[in-house]
C-alpha cells in the first residue's frame, strides 16, 4: 500500500516470511500426529490444505515464491523459554504446535494488513478454521451449553485476585463450593496467557460439569471451546458473537443503565448482567443502580437476569427477591476461603431453589 515505505515493506515481508515458515512447521508437526498417532485421514488432509493455503497466500503478498528471512541476523533466533524444551506426551506436542501455527497466522494477519487487507482477511479465516480443527482434534472441553436452573450461583474467577498458577485450583474450589456457572475474567492479561489459563481451567470445569464463560473475547471462547462469552459495551456485538459461537453457546451482556438495556438484542442473548447492584470493590467507579432496576425490568425481559456488584451473603436474599435469576460474585468468594465462601452462597441459592419447587 502507498503509505508503507520501502524500508517498512522489507521489514513486513521479513516478518511475514518468518511467520509463514513458523506456521507451516507447526502445521506439519500436527499433521504427522494426525496421520500416525490418530490415523485421521480427513484431518490430515485438511491440515495439509491449510499449510498449502498459507504458502499460496504468502506468494500473493510477495508476488512469487520469494524468501525474505535473514536467519543469521535474527536476534531472536536463539531465544527459548523453558517450556519449549519439554513435552509431556504426543498430545502435548500437537497442542503446542497448534498454538504455534495459530499465533503465526495472527501475526501474518496483522502485518499483512499493511500490504493487502483483503489477503490478510484470508489468513484470519484460516486461523479460525484451525481453531475448529483443534477443537475437533482434542474434542470440546465441555459439552452443549445451557444456563443452570434458577436461581443459580455465578462465580467470577477474576485474575486480579488469582494467579495463573492457582487458576485451576481456585476453579476446582469454586465448583466444589457450589458455583453453578463460572466466568473467566482477566482484564489486562495478555491473550496468550489467558489462553493458557483456560487450557488449565476448562478440563477441571468440564470434569465437574460446570459451564465456563469467557469475559470480553468471543474469539478466545471459540478457540478454547468454552461454553460462551460475556460482553461489555466496548466488546464485539452479541450478533457477531452468536454468529461465531453458534446457537449452543451462552451469551451474556453487561448493563448499567436503562439506555444500555434498551440497546440489548434480547432475542439473541441468554442473560443480562445488571449492576452494580450495590457499591462494589471490584468496580468502584461504577455507580450502584440498586435493586429497583431489577424490579422495574424483570417483567419486561424473557431472558435471565444476573445481578452483580457488591452482593454478599447478607443481601443475596434481597437480590433474589427483586427478581434476579442468578447472583454473580467476585471478591465475596475470592477473598479468604474460596470453597467455604462459595458454599455459604450456595446454601442460600439451594434453599431458594427448593422453595420455588
Amino acid at each position: 500500500m502507498e503509505h508503507v515505505s520501502d524500508d517498512e515493506r522489507r521489514v513486513v515481508l521479513r516478518i511475514l516470511d518468518a511467520n509463514a515458515n513458523r506456521c507451516a512447521e507447526g502445521l506439519r508437526v500436527v499433521e504427522e500426529v494426525a496421520r500416525f498417532a490418530r490415523d485421521a485421514k480427513i484431518l490430515t488432509e485438511r491440515l495439509k490444505e491449510i499449510r498449502h493455503a498459507v504458502r499460496c497466500g504468502m506468494d500473493g503478498f510477495t508476488g512469487g515464491p520469494y524468501r525474505f528471512r535473514d536467519s543469521g541476523g535474527d536476534v531472536g533466533r536463539d531465544l527459548m523459554t523453558v517450556s519449549e524444551n519439554t513435552r509431556e506426551s504426543v498430545a502435548s506436542v500437537a497442542r503446542a504446535n497448534f498454538m504455534r501455527a495459530e499465533e503465526a497466522l495472527r501475526v501474518i494477519e496483522e502485518f499483512g494488513k499493511l500490504l493487502d487487507p483483503a489477503r490478510a482477511r484470508e489468513f484470519k479465516h484460516l486461523r479460525f478454521e484451525l481453531y475448529t480443527l483443534e477443537r475437533d482434534f482434542f474434542g470440546r472441553a465441555q459439552g452443549h451449553a445451557v444456563l443452570p436452573s434458577t436461581p443459580f450461583l455465578y462465580g467470577v474467577l477474576d485474575r486480579s485476585y488469582v494467579s495463573h498458577a492457582d487458576a485451576a485450583g481456585v476453579t476446582e474450589a469454586m465448583i466444589e463450593g457450589g458455583v453453578d456457572m463460572l466466568q473467566y475474567r482477566a482484564k489486562g492479561v495478555p491473550t496468550i496467557e489467558q489462553r493458557l489459563d483456560l487450557l488449565a481451567i476448562l478440563p477441571v470445569a468440564g470434569r465437574l460439569k460446570v459451564p465456563v464463560i469467557v469475559n470480553d473475547d468471543p474469539a478466545l471462547a471459540f478457540e478454547t471451546g468454552a461454553c460462551g462469552v460475556h460482553l461489555g459495551s466496548s466488546d464485539p456485538s452479541p450478533e457477531d458473537a452468536r454468529a461465531l459461537l453458534g446457537p449452543g453457546s451462552v451469551i451474556g451482556v453487561s448493563v448499567h443503565n436503562a439506555d444500555e438495556l434498551s440497546a440489548v438484542p434480547v432475542e439473541i442473548v441468554d442473560y443480562i448482567a445488571v449492576g452494580s447492584i450495590f457499591p462494589s470493590p471490584t468496580k468502584p467507579s461504577v455507580p450502584a443502580i440498586g435493586l429497583s432496576f431489577i424490579e422495574r425490568n424483570r417483567a419486561k425481559l424473557a431472558c435471565a437476569i444476573v445481578a452483580i456488584g457488591g452482593i454478599s451473603a447478607s443481601n443475596a436474599d434481597d437480590v433474589l427477591d427483586a427478581g434476579a435469576d442468578g447472583i454473580a460474585v467476585i471478591s465475596a468468594v475470592l477473598r479468604g476461603d474460596v470453597r467455604k465462601n462459595c458454599f455459604t452462597f450456595k446454601e442460600i441459592v439451594a434453599r431458594r431453589r427448593e422453595e420455588r419447587g
